[in-house]
C-alpha cells in the first residue's frame, strides 16, 4: 500500500473565529530564576565594520573575529580573506547598505529589551541545566551578505539587517513571504533558543522514521517554550495565531491522516519532507494546513508525554533517545473535535 494511493481526501479545515490563548504561564519571573540571572553583553560589530575606510581595515576586522569570519561570513567559500574583505568593503560602501544600516540602528537603537530577554532565557537555562555558560553575543549588518544567525554554546551572532521587519526598505529577496514574515525582532530569541536546544537532544541516528523526526522537533519546541515560558507559541513554531487555532481545532483530521497513511514509520526522505519540510501548506492534508505540520504534531506528542509524566525532568526528556517510547508513553491520539 503506497502513500500516494492512501492519501485521505478531506475537506478544508473547519475554520474558527477565535484565537487560542497562546501563553497561559505566569509571566512574573520566579525568584529562584531571578537569582540565576547574569549580565549579558551584546557587542554591536556593525558599528566597527562600517567605520572601515579601506579593504585593509576590513581585513583587520576579520582578523579580530575569526569565528565570525569563518562561520558567519563563510570565508571558506572565498579564495582568500582579501577577496572576502574586498566584497565586504564594496558592500558597506554602497548607498543602499547605508540606508539599511540606518534602519537597523532605528529598529535596534536600544538593545535593552533584547538584552533583558536573553538574561531571563539564560537564567531559565541555568535552572534546568546548571552547567550552562553564558555565550558571547555579537551583531552585524552586511546587506544580507551572510547568514542571518550563527549559534553555538560560546558565541551567538545575529545579522540584524534580516530582522528589521516588513517596513524595511530592503528585505532578503531569496525568501518567500511565508518565511519572510518570521524575520522580525520578536523572532530573534526563539530562533536562538531553538538552535541552542540541539546541544541537549540525544538522538538515535539509526532511527530514520518520521516519528523520530517529529519527536526531535517536538523536543526543540518544548525546550524553547521552557526557556521562554511567556513567549507566544506562534513565535516559537513560526505559525500565525490563526494557523495555530486551526491546527488545534483540526487535530483529529491531521492525526487521522498520519495514522491512516501509516506515516509515523515512513522513512522516505521525499515523503517525510512533505510533512516536515518548509512549505506554505501541507496540501496532502488540506490546502490551508500549514507546512511543517509533522513538527507541530511532534510538539503535541512531547507536551502530552510531559503532562502525563511529571516525574520526568527536562534534562530527562532531552536525553531520551527512544522516540517510540516517548510516543507510546504519551498516549497521544490527537484531539477530538470541539475540545480545547
Amino acid at each position: 500500500m503506497t502513500f500516494y494511493k492512501t492519501i485521505i481526501k478531506i475537506p478544508a479545515f473547519v475554520s474558527v473565529v477565535f484565537f487560542l490563548s497562546e501563553c497561559g504561564a505566569d509571566c512574573d519571573l520566579p525568584g529562584e530564576i531571578e537569582q540565576l540571572k547574569e549580565d549579558v553583553r551584546i557587542e554591536r560589530l556593525e558599528d566597527t565594520l562600517f567605520r572601515s575606510e579601506s579593504v585593509e581595515d576590513v581585513l583587520a576586522f576579520l582578523a579580530l573575529h575569526p569565528i565570525l569570519k569563518k562561520e558567519f561570513l563563510g570565508s571558506d567559500q572565498y579564495p582568500g580573506d582579501t577577496v572576502l574583505a574586498e566584497i565586504l568593503f564594496s558592500r558597506i560602501s554602497n548607498r543602499d547598505i547605508a540606508v539599511l544600516l540606518e534602519e537597523t540602528r532605528r529598529v535596534f537603537s536600544d538593545m535593552h529589551d533584547l538584552k533583558a530577554d536573553f538574561e531571563e532565557a539564560f537564567a531559565y537555562m541555568k535552572n534546568y541545566f546548571p552547567n550552562t555558560k553564558i555565550p558571547k553575543i555579537q551583531t552585524l549588518v552586511t546587506g544580507f551578505g551572510s547568514s542571518e544567525m550563527y549559534v553555538s554554546d560560546s558565541l551567538i551572532i545575529i545579522g540584524l539587517d534580516y530582522y528589521i521587519g516588513p517596513d524595511a526598505t530592503f528585505r532578503p529577496n531569496s525568501y518567500p513571504n511565508y518565511i519572510l514574515r518570521r524575520y522580525q525582532k520578536e523572532y530573534i530569541l526563539p530562533a536562538v533558543m531553538l538552535l541552542l536546544s540541539d546541544k541537549y537532544i540525544a538522538t538515535d541516528y539509526a532511527d530514520n522514521t518520521m516519528l523520530a523526526d517529529m519527536v526531535f522537533y517536538g523536543k526543540k519546541y518544548y525546550f524553547t517554550k521552557k526557556m521562554l515560558p511567556c513567549t507566544q507559541d506562534s513565535l516559537i513554531i513560526w505559525y500565525t495565531g490563526r494557523e495555530l487555532t486551526d491546527v488545534d481545532e483540526n487535530q483529529h483530521i491531521i492525526w487521522g491522516n498520519f495514522i491512516q497513511n501509516e506515516l509515523l514509520f515512513e522513512t522516505s526522505h521525499i515523503i517525510k519532507e512533505k510533512f516536515m519540510g518548509e512549505r506554505p501548506n501541507t496540501y496532502e492534508i488540506s490546502a490551508v494546513c500549514p507546512g511543517r505540520i509533522g513538527a507541530w504534531v511532534g510538539w503535541e506528542i512531547v507536551r502530552k508525554y510531559m503532562e502525563d509524566h511529571p516525574e520526568v525532568s527536562l534534562a530527562g526528556l532531552m536525553s531520551e533517545k527512544d522516540a517510540m517510547r516517548i510516543f507510546k508513553a504519551s498516549n497521544y491520539k490527537g484531539k477530538a473535535p470541539g475540545l480545547f
